[in-house]
Formats: C-alpha cells, structure tokens, sequence
C-alpha cells in the first residue's frame, strides 16, 4: 500500500486564496508589535510634552515696551533668566526638532534591522512567500502598514510643535527664527516626508544587504547623511531674491540670509580683508580701491518658508520614490 505525496489538482480543487490586505496588516503589526507600542508611547509622549511646553511659553511676559517685539537688545534681562522662558526656548527651538531628526534615524535603522533585514537574514520572509503572498506584496503591506502609522504619528506632532512656538512672546520676534533649519524640519510637511524617506532607505538597505546589524548600521548612518545634508540644499530650492548696493546688512528682518559678500564689475566675490575700518566711508573706499562695484545680497524673505518647505518635500518623496522602485526591481531579480 502505498501513499500519493503529491496529488494532482482535479477540477474540482483550487489554489488556496491570497491573503487579502485586512489580514497580512494585521500579521505585520503582530510581528512588529514591540515597535508599534514603542512608536505610539513615542507620538501620546511627545504629544504631552508639546502640550506642556505651550503653557510654559503662555505663562512668558517679556519685559520692555511693545516696540521691542522681543528684541534681545531692547528687553530687560527679566526673561532671559525667567525659567519659563529658557525652558520654552530651548525646547521649542533646539531640542524638540533635534530629537525630531534623531527619531527619522533610528526609524531608518529599526527599517533596516527589523523590518527588511532580520526576516532576510532568518529565512521567514521566504516562508511568508511561500503562503500565496508575492515577495512584491509582502514588502508592499509591510511598508504601507509602518508608513501609515509613521506618517499619521509625525502629521499630529507637527500641528503641535507648531501650536506650542504660537505663545504671545514669539510674535514677531527674532527669537522665532524659521531659518533655523531644525526649526524649518520640524515645521512644516516635509517632517512626514522625512520620515517616509527613513522607512524605505532602511527597508531597502535591509533587502540589500540581508544582515540586520549591518543593516541597521548603514542605513542609520545614511539616514544620518541625509539629514545633515538636507539643510545645504534648501536655500537653493526655490530662486533667491536679490539686494545690491553699497549698504550692508539690507536684506529685510527675518530674512534667511544665503550669501553676502563684495563682488567686482564682472560680478565676481571680492575679499575684503583688511578693509573693515572705523567708518563705512573708510570701509568704501578700501573696497573701491580693491575693485569692489558694491554688496551683493542673496536672501530668502519669509514669504519664500512656503514653497521651500513645498520644494524640500518634493525632493525628499522624489528620493523616496527612487529607493522604493529600486526595492522592488531587486525583489524582482532575486525571486521568481
């Protein structure tokens, strides 16, 4: 008596069905619950903290008359060392958008290592395959699952660190300085973006290399590139507006200032060591005699935070977009 391993279909039997997307997304947020716990307990914190960083900045009076506008050189020095304020300060305008950008790089290492790279290393991500599931559409839900929730996550805290910097003693004030570029990804829709950008480059550096420690090295530390990067690019995403003359310093407050310097007739930079003298008319008349025609200025006004914030994300979704097609072409090469 013998026994048929491996029976042919009849008419009367079928493939199993694929997985439809309700039930691979709720396999992946059950392979990756830890992180999922730990990304929602990161979103509730830093929501709670920028909800108390708004009534620090609220309980703020600066000090001075109403002309200052929170000018450092016009106020008294009661608020510089009122708690309130250097704690307001110093959250809203250094470390809630560092850690910001920190959070971008440890999604693309955690991308790299748990997400892509340690079910390559493993061998499960074959035997998910093996389940009516294409490698393609594997990948494809495991990305949109963790996008969705990154995306939604950074899409509330965005609105609230932008909440929390609208206290009276910013309002028209240099020390609500958009030209800050950790200010400027933090404010705007390119912080989604970014962190979409960390999802596939970790993803894709984890199919790459199929090594979750060395996977999660690289792609952090390209994520980390990127983000240092990012910040040379943006005052040249959008045309600079243009000041030239004799009189330094003319770009208009609040301006994000991209170069400054003393060109020749042919338009060409001029040094001008040497010629910083007691009085602007000495000043000139050093820079005449070096062939200086005048100073030009090259700025962004604060009407240009708009289409900059609008020109980084595109370039940010277009990266995203170039790393997720190259995933999938070589998912391709390496399954049937």
């Amino acid at each position: 008596m013998s026994t048929t391993l491996n029976r042919a279909a009849g008419k009367g039997t079928s493939s199993p069905l694929a997985p439809s997307f309700g039930t691979l997304a709720r396999v992946v947020l059950r392979l990756h619950r830890g992180a999922l716990l730990t990304w929602i307990a990161v979103v509730v914190l830093a929501g709670a903290g920028l909800v108390w960083l708004r009534s620090e900045g609220m309980s703020v009076e600066v000090a001075g008359p109403p002309e200052c506008s929170g000018r450092l050189d016009c106020m008294s020095m009661g608020p510089v060392f009122e708690p309130d304020f250097g704690v307001h300060l110093f959250w809203s305008g250094s470390a809630v958008p560092f850690l910001l950008c920190v959070f971008s790089v440890a999604v693309a290492g955690w991308a790299g290592a748990a997400l892509t790279g340690a079910e390559q290393e493993r061998g499960t991500a074959a035997l998910a395959w093996t389940q009516s599931v294409s490698p393609r559409r594997w990948v494809a839900v495991k990305w949109g699952v963790a996008g969705a929730l990154l995306v939604g996550g950074v899409g509330v805290l965005v609105p609230l660190y932008l909440w929390s910097r609208a206290v009276p003693y910013m309002a028209d004030s240099p020390l609500d300085d958009w030209t800050d570029w950790l200010v400027f990804t933090a404010s705007g829709p390119v912080a989604p973006a970014l962190f979409l950008l960390a999802l596939t480059l970790g993803a894709y550096v984890g199919l790459l290399l199929r090594r979750s420690l060395v996977a999660l090295a690289v792609s952090a530390g390209a994520m980390f590139g990127v983000v240092q990067g990012l910040p040379l690019l943006i005052p040249h995403l959008w045309p600079k507006e243009r000041i030239f003359g004799w009189e330094m310093g003319a770009a208009p407050a609040k301006a994000w200032i991209v170069s400054e310097e003393a060109v020749d007739a042919q338009g060409r930079a001029v040094s001008m060591d040497g010629c910083y003298r007691e009085s602007d008319a000495l000043i000139r008349q050093c820079a005449e005699a070096k062939g200086v025609e005048g100073f030009e200025t090259l700025f962004h006004p604060a009407s240009h935070a708009v289409p900059l914030h609008l020109a980084e994300t595109a370039l940010v979704l277009v990266l995203t977009a170039a790393l997720a097609f190259a995933a999938l072409r070589l998912l391709r090469r390496r399954t049937p």
